[in-house]
């Protein structure tokens, strides 16, 4: 049972901090629920699919620095599109029903590609798989761990949606507009961190 706990209050350590993936979520959430849940839910594909790999060490060669580095340099170049594209402005004030048309797959993929093209991510998980490999019952550190990343995405994707209507555009394009320069600042951070 401590290890259910311990993983649930890991969870809550990582997906809790904004970062680019909650940025994005919470942007999305003033649009759409659907489109905001399906990116945190590609990035928390990306995250499974990273500590199922790395549980099994098929990864290994991931801590070779010049795999990070590209990664890096495409991790930050793909947060700098994303930056892009939220600054276009918001031109119909019935922000819901202009933007449900929006691909939901592509959201996911979106989402997917954020956690990972992100050496941050793997860093994390690499030390999560360490982790698991010494507790008595990793499975469910697993189980916590993936419980709380789940419900902190569905949480704040359903909670922004649910005060939608709060936000007028003027504030939609303030919130893009912060949104996209912290991307940018994480996109920058991301290389200098590599680089520097």
């Amino acid at each position: 049972m401590n290890e259910l706990f311990d993983g649930i209050l890991l969870g809550l350590g990582v997906c809790v901090p904004f970062g680019p993936v909650n940025i994005l979520i919470l942007s999305y959430a003033l649009k759409t629920f659907k489109n905001a849940f399906s990116l945190g839910l590609g990035a928390f594909v990306a995250d499974l699919l990273y500590l199922f790999v790395l549980s099994f060490g098929v990864l290994e060669f991931i801590k070779n620095d010049l795999f990070l580095d590209i990664l890096s340099v495409f991790g930050s170049l793909f947060l700098i599109y994303l930056a892009y594209l939220m600054l276009k402005p918001v031109k119909n004030i019935d922000i819901k029903n202009n933007l449900e048309k929006t691909n939901v797959f592509l959201n996911f993929i979106k989402g997917f590609f954020i956690n990972l093209a992100n050496p941050y991510v793997i860093t994390f998980w690499l030390s999560v798989a360490t982790m698991l490999s010494t507790k008595q019952n990793p499975f469910y550190l697993f189980i916590g761990l993936s419980f709380s990343i789940f419900i902190w995405i569905f949480s704040l994707s359903f909670f922004v949606y649910k005060y939608t209507d709060f936000f007028s555009v003027k504030v939609l394009r303030i919130i893009n507009i912060l949104s996209a320069l912290i991307l940018v600042y994480f996109a920058v951070t991301l290389v200098l961190g590599r680089f520097l």
